[in-house]
């Protein structure tokens, strides 16, 4: 909104659609020049009462306190009523056709200046409405991740991944796979822990956790649970691996040499070091998600996990070893060197099993 000629400047005021000579040229989207404002005011308003003729025909600052002739112009791009512009003299009869004509151009200069200004200004405020937005779904989406990277240390990724993908109802559907089954336990750590305070107690589980959770990764495995100081780890599952067999003995070596590394650092720290025992098993599990609506939990379970179990409790006399299951000995033979046990009774086994002890990797 501008002014010119006036001796007070202003923004001006609003004007009623079809009141006065500004609302009337609105009304009608048609150029009106009046000579003579109050005979044209009341040719405009005939059979119009009029209580106060002056409260009709003059605007607020800016304005002529008496103006007698009037030009008003409704500003238009294309179809767009945008406003009227006006020009009034305190003089009669001042205005002629050449004086519309240049006014018309103003007029048509001003309307589209006016238009390419609203369209900026509404494409500013849609940009920063859009900014806001993005602001708001990129600290949606940190959010969500964050949350995301929490729950996964509880629950293992490729169960996050598998469920996110899965339709909401088939949460609970099971499936029989086979896969390799693997338990690591550190031996005597009952006497051990007793000899430390808790906070090192829990030093040490979060030190074993930690350097054995990076061979399992790099073996494809998935840590289903951490249960005190012992690992419970599977492969082929929720995910399928390829070789998941030779993956799991092939991790259990790595487990095992990876101890040289983890006791070093116990040694520095806590003035300890550990060992282990590992036992492991291929062969037909059942996985799916248990529990109930409080709380979900992803699960394996059948004779595979507890005979592998059940081979890890042979190793309390030979610490640091690798005990593997026949069936998981029958599909790495060609990749490992290792040396049979005479059969053994294990809890839950009627039949005695054979367990092989795993010296090394085959030259």
């Amino acid at each position: 909104v501008a002014s010119y000629g006036y001796a007070k400047k202003g923004i001006g005021a609003k004007a009623d659609i079809g009141k006065g000579v500004i609302g009337t040229a609105a009304k009608r989207k048609k150029i009106i020049r009046l000579g003579n404002i109050r005979i044209g005011l009341q040719y405009m308003r005939a059979g119009t009462e009029i209580d106060n003729l002056e409260d009709e025909i003059v605007i607020k600052l800016p304005g002529l306190s008496n103006p007698m002739s009037q030009v008003a112009i409704p500003l238009l791009n294309k179809e767009e009523f945008i406003g009227v512009l006006s020009v009034e003299s305190d003089k009669v009869n001042v205005f002629n056709e050449e004086d519309e004509l240049i006014i018309s151009l103003i007029a048509s200069q001003a309307a589209i200046a006016i238009h390419n200004a609203r369209m900026f200004e509404t494409e500013r405020k849609r940009f920063e409405e859009i900014q806001q937005i993005n602001k708001k779904l990129s600290d949606l989406t940190k959010a969500q991740q964050e949350t995301l990277s929490l729950f996964i240390r509880y629950v293992p990724e490729q169960v996050v991944k598998k469920a996110l993908k899965e339709r909401p109802e088939s949460i609970f559907e099971g499936e029989q796979v086979e896969i390799g089954v693997l338990f690591c336990d550190i031996r005597n750590f009952i006497p051990l822990s007793e000899r430390l305070t808790p906070n090192e107690v829990v030093s040490l589980l979060n030190c074993f956790y930690s350097n054995m959770s990076k061979v399992i990764k790099q073996h494809c495995g998935v840590i289903n649970q951490f249960v005190g100081d012992e690992i419970f780890v599977i492969f082929g599952a929720p995910v399928p691996v390829v070789n998941c067999e030779e993956k799991t003995v092939l991790c259990a070596i790595g487990m095992i040499n990876q101890l040289d590394i983890l006791n070093k650092e116990l040694e520095a720290n806590l003035g300890v070091t550990i060992r282990v025992g590992i036992g492991a098993n291929y062969g037909p599990v059942v996985t799916g998600n248990l529990g109930c609506e409080d709380k979900i939990e992803y699960s394996v379970t059948g004779d595979t996990v507890n005979t592998a179990k059940r081979i890890e409790t042979l190793t309390k006399d030979t610490p640091n070893s690798v005990l593997i299951s026949e069936s998981l000995y029958v599909k790495t033979k060609h990749l490992v060197e290792a040396k049979a046990w005479e059969p053994v009774t294990v809890k839950g086994k009627q039949e005695k099993v054979t367990v092989y002890q795993v010296m090394g990797l085959n030259e």
